[in-house]
Order: structure tokens, then sequence, then C-alpha cells
């Protein structure tokens, strides 16, 4: 019998603990008696969801002692500074204690989405490549530099930590510890029979705008990368014309969105390419040229590398 604890917060996300739940019950289903599951908050006292909904967990965090397996559930948070409420609250310190202990005890940690940052907080990622829901990422990694964080990523496993991605990453993340624990094929079945898909990627709905938003200096090659989005041009250039030098540019966007300006340019041009396959009928010949590369295959060898995704499974997917 596995043991999970699933640690929740003020806030949760109701869809987040549900999915969990109902993966690992399914699991149950297949394997009687696979997975031993307690609902936890600091105290043991009632939590109100993201929605208003009020539980009442079954345990508080000191279960954490004797489980297997230590799961931070989702938070909801619309803001970075929402997040740092949320890391500042009395209960989460409560919480950071609890997960760092059962760590080094040796049990599995986990977290998804926002939840993520607890881990990091309890600073059981530094030096360790994790991910986390993509719309935060750039705030993330500035709080806790030392995390290797890979926002492109819907689940990453390191060891004993796994994370993943945005609100429903945790459906790959409870099938994952369903491999784990039981085996591909019990997670195969699982999967099967809850109608859930597995997402190797969260770049397909990585914005780079909304990641640019803190920076004067990224928001501005944005802006200028997409005005000049058909013409070849050099990183030089880019950063003469935004009134930088390369290597503070380089910088910035290393801090901003972790990627280097040549991967920035290319991801302004790979998201352009997606919008227009997704609402024009252009092909992909002139989609490739409205984005600045004379040749098609250039661009598909891209979308498959940032996207996951060939252009004739992008377009079907708007459809």
């Amino acid at each position: 019998m596995v043991r999970v604890a699933v640690l929740l917060c003020e806030g949760f996300t109701d869809s987040g603990l549900a999915v969990l739940l109902d993966v690992l019950r399914t699991a149950n289903v297949l394997a009687p008696g696979a997975f031993a599951i307690d609902v936890a908050s600091a105290n043991g006292g009632p939590l109100r969801a993201a929605s208003g909904l009020t539980i009442t967990p079954t345990r508080s965090a000191r279960v954490a002692a004797r489980a297997d397996v230590v799961m931070v559930s989702g938070i909801w948070v619309e803001t970075p500074a929402a997040l740092d409420a949320v890391l500042a609250r009395r209960e989460t310190r409560t919480l950071l204690r609890a997960v760092r202990a059962a760590h080094a005890r040796g049990a599995t940690v986990a977290a998804a989405c926002a939840g993520v940052s607890l881990l990091a907080a309890a600073g059981l990622l530094d030096g360790t490549r994790a991910t986390t829901t993509w719309w935060l990422a750039s705030h993330v990694r500035r709080r806790f530099p030392e995390v290797d964080l890979d926002p492109s990523a819907c689940l990453v496993a390191h060891q004993r930590i796994v994370t993943a991605g945005a609100v429903f990453g945790v459906a790959d993340l409870a099938l994952h510890l369903v491999a784990r624990f039981l085996g591909p094929e019990k997670a195969r079945r699982c999967s099967s029979l809850l109608l859930l898909d597995r997402h190797p990627s969260q770049a397909a709905y990585m914005a780079i705008h909304q990641l640019t938003s803190d920076d004067d200096i990224v928001r501005a090659a944005e802006r200028w990368v997409r005005a000049h989005i058909a013409e070849p041009f050099e990183i030089g250039t880019l950063a003469s014309e935004i009134g930088t030098s390369p290597r503070t540019l380089a910088r910035r966007l290393a801090a901003a969105v972790g990627l280097s300006p040549v991967a920035f340019v290319q991801r302004v041009r790979a998201e352009t390419a997606v919008h227009l396959l997704r609402t024009t009928g252009k092909n992909v010949d002139e989609i490739s040229a409205r984005v600045g590369y004379a040749d098609a295959n250039t661009l598909r060898r891209l979308l498959r590398r940032q996207m996951s995704a060939s252009p004739r499974q992008l377009r079907a997917s708007a459809r």
C-alpha cells in the first residue's frame, strides 16, 4: 500500500484536488488497496477552495510524517503578488515544514501549478529541474533563481520530486504516480477509463507577451521583433534598435523568460506562426515567409521542437 498525503491550503484549486483523487481512486479499482489517501490542511481544520466551497480535511499536516508520497495541491492565484501572499501565510510555513521533513525522511514529494512554489520555498528544488504553470514562470524564476525551471514541460520527474504545470497538469502528475508505483499498464488503463490524455509540453499554450510583462527591455524587444518578424536580422541589430547591448539583452531575457536572444526570437516567430495556422487559410510556405523563414522546413522543425506538433496538427487542433 502506498500512503499518499495531499496537503491543501486556503484557495486550493477544486479541479486539481478532484482530478488527483479521481485518478488514484480509479487506480484503486484496478488494484484494490494500492493507495491509501489522506487529505490534510495545516491544522486539520476546514478550508475554502478557490470556488468558495468549504471542505473538511481528514488529517492535519502531521500525516505527512508517515506518507510515502506528499502532494502539494495546486493553488488558485491570478497575479504574482497573490502567490507571494500565499507563501507568506502562517499555514504555508506549517506545510513547508511538513513537506521538507517528509522529503528528508525519504518520501516522494510532488506539486502542481502554483503549488510548485511551496516546494521551491521549502528549498527542495534548489539545483533541480522543475516546472510550474507557465504564466508564473518569470516570477518564480526571479524569486527562486536556484531552481532549474523549465516552464515548457508539463511534467518533470527528478528522483523523488515530481512537478507539474498548469492546473490540469495534475492529471499527468497523478498518472505518473500510478505508473511509478503500479506500472505503466495500470496508468494506461486509468487514462483510458477517465478519458485523460497526457500532455508532453505546455509550450503550445505559452504566450510570450504575458511572460514579458514585467521587464521594459524585454517588452521592447518583443515589440521590435513582432514589427520586423518577416525580416532577417542579427541580435546585435535588435539590441541596438531598442537602445541596449546584446549582453544586457541576453541577461534580461534569461531573467525574465529563461531564453537566449536567439531562442526568444524563435519563440516569437513560432508563436506567430501558430496563430496564423489557427486563424488563416495560408499554407505553410506563406506562413514561413510571414515569420521570416525562406524555407518552410525550417519552420516545421521549429514547431516540432517548440510546440511538439507539426503545422498540420496545430491547424487541426484549432478546428
